[in-house]
């Protein structure tokens, strides 16, 4: 597998001595660094959340070393995956195939697999043309997943087309303010759906 020029993980556990509400936990990279604060104030009283974010792609093992790691160290009522950003290289098969493996060993919480989110369709000179394609092969992978292991779907994927032009980044992957939280409400909206809060 091929590293990236800069590869970060970065991760924030809440409230690590209380079990009085359910702990939820976020998975992803910038993207879901980006909304995690926000959907912890939104679940304030409701759950805890923790999350763990990082460029690393799928198939690395730092990846599924981390997240393994991670998962087993509390309890989980839920986790939400979001996982489709990094590892341009990797194709749908060994994305499918990878996260597949790695979510079939959370066996004690609810999982959400999330599809990934685009800035836009049109016009997007940083991402090339063919990641949007990569996108939605591996967002149906993720729903495909989803069926067959009968989990649920927050689908961020069209959330992020709904998102308008003054509120994603230029840098044609991020979102200001404004899109970072209509991602956020709708993390909120799906854990809160999935766990009857």
């Amino acid at each position: 597998n091929m590293k990236e020029t800069y590869e970060w993980i970065q991760s924030w556990c809440d409230e690590t001595g209380k079990h009085d509400l359910p702990r939820v936990l976020l998975i992803g990279d910038s993207i879901t660094r980006s909304y995690e604060g926000k959907v912890r104030e939104l679940l304030k009283g409701k759950a805890y959340v923790d999350y763990i974010a990082t460029s690393y792609a799928i198939d690395t093992k730092m990846f599924a070393t981390l997240i393994d790691a991670f998962y087993k160290d509390d309890k989980y009522a839920l986790v939400h995956f979001n996982n489709g950003l990094h590892g341009e290289y990797v194709g749908t098969r060994t994305y499918a195939a990878k996260l597949g493996k790695i979510v079939r060993k959370m066996p004690d919480s609810k999982v959400v697999l999330v599809t990934s989110t685009v800035v836009n369709e049109n016009g997007n000179k940083v991402r090339h043309p063919i990641w949007h394609k990569i996108v939605k092969a591996r967002n149906s992978a993720v729903h495909a997943i989803a069926g067959e292991c009968g989990y649920g779907v927050d689908d961020l994927y069209s959330v992020s087309l709904s998102i308008k032009k003054e509120d994603r980044s230029e840098d044609g992957i991020h979102y200001a303010e404004g899109g970072v939280n209509a991602l956020a409400d709708a993390v909120a909206k799906c854990i809160t759906e999935n766990l009857g809060l």
